[in-house]
């Protein structure tokens, strides 16, 4: 499935202190199908909320017991309320011009097109608490597995979080919260996060050090082969299987100086090449 938009970088996330996070409970995952039953938004200003948009919405459809458990939203909750394309004009007045936010904001901004909102549109950047934290915040490991030719998590590997869910992260940085899984809380916790990750410099720092030409990071580590050799003057050469920009993932060669402070040019291979090279290693 094609993307909507494309999210902006950590250089872009760094300096974003005004903008709009949203954040809607749905009756399921797929917005052909299933419904907005609640949105929430709240405008950012010098990284201070400032502003709040809340409605529930009347799906006209059963809320599933599956949903309500989740979400503690139920069918009592919603009737009466605004059917979507009202509040989807509402939502997108709020918005205006501003930047959006979300934690896998892909998932809301399907939600909210297929109810009518003018949204996404070209006028304005998307950012992505998820993808942001899944490159600052160092997450176990994904090796493949050759006997069932899928991709799993290696538990076993160094992590500092188990996963980046917004309760995950919320937690490892201690941002206080609600109840989770409601749209406006979770919306406040949203924005909050995406203030504490661009505060963990340190984190930031090595997550711009450790991408592509020191520009942006736009790849992930899916895997660590290893070192393949030491070189003159203690250089050392890394190997590691990468996605890059979602795409399908290679193998990425880099040469490092002693303290890690300097890269080298790096390469990489096709993926026949890096059928060959995994085979010697």
């Amino acid at each position: 499935m094609d993307k909507l938009v494309t999210t902006a970088s950590i250089n872009e996330a760094e300096k974003c202190r005004d903008f709009v996070v949203f954040d809607t409970e749905t009756t399921g995952l797929y917005p052909w199908r299933d419904k907005i039953i609640e949105i929430g938004a709240i405008r950012f200003r010098d990284g201070e909320p400032v502003e709040t948009f809340h409605s529930m919405i009347d799906p006209e459809m059963h809320i599933p017991e599956m949903v309500s458990q989740i979400n503690h939203i139920t069918d009592d909750m919603v009737a009466g309320a605004p059917l979507a394309d009202e509040v989807m004009a509402a939502f997108d007045e709020f918005v205006g011009s501003d930047d959006l936010l979300g934690h896998n904001i892909e998932f809301d901004l399907r939600f909210v097109k297929s109810s009518g909102s003018s949204l996404p549109d070209k006028k304005r950047r998307y950012f992505d608490t998820a993808e942001l934290a899944r490159q600052i915040v160092k997450g176990p490991d994904k090796v493949y597995d050759r006997d069932t030719g899928k991709w799993r998590t290696d538990y076993n590997s160094q992590y500092e979080v188990k996963g980046h869910s917004l309760g995950t992260m919320c937690e490892f940085y201690g941002i206080e919260h609600g109840e989770l899984h409601r749209a406006d809380v979770d919306a406040l916790a949203t924005g909050r996060l995406l203030i504490a990750l661009m505060k963990d410099t340190d984190r930031v720092w090595k997550a711009k050090r450790n991408s592509r030409m020191a520009k942006d990071f736009e790849f992930e580590i899916v895997e660590h082969i290893g070192v393949l050799a030491e070189k003159t003057r203690g250089w050392r050469r890394e190997v590691n299987l990468i996605s890059w920009s979602g795409a399908e993932p290679k193998i990425d060669i880099r040469d490092w100086s002693p303290d890690h402070s300097k890269m080298g040019k790096g390469i990489s291979l096709s993926r026949d090449e890096v059928e060959k090279l995994k085979e010697l290693l």
